[in-house]
């Protein structure tokens, strides 16, 4: 084997070595991302979770019981209009206190 095939196996190896290096650090980044991703994931499942079970019904209604909200005694039924005709403004039976917009 001559100097020069020497000299180009060496250089061979070198790249190779190197090249397998960069790909294995590359895999490393990788996993490392794949891993805080799972991570996140699941974080975000527990917070979903979370959420789900504070908007379940059963907790809707413990929490309205405790805001003494109860079953309404009647319901009035709203007729239907047509949505060209005008409708005229309600009335109240009782009088609230009237206050600007902007002193709120």
């Amino acid at each position: 084997m001559t100097r020069k095939s020497a000299v180009i196996l060496a250089i061979a190896v070198a790249l190779s070595m190197g090249g397998s290096m960069v790909v294995a650090n590359r895999q490393v980044q990788i996993h490392q991302l794949q891993s805080q991703l799972l991570l996140d994931q699941s974080n975000y499942a527990v917070q979903v979770g979370t959420l789900t079970n504070l908007s379940a019904p059963s907790q809707i209604a413990t929490q309205a019981g405790a805001l003494h909200l109860v079953d309404p005694v009647s319901v009035t039924q709203v007729p239907s209009t047509s949505l060209d005709a005008p409708l005229p403004l309600p009335k109240f039976l009782g009088s609230a206190p009237v206050t600007s917009r902007t002193s709120r």
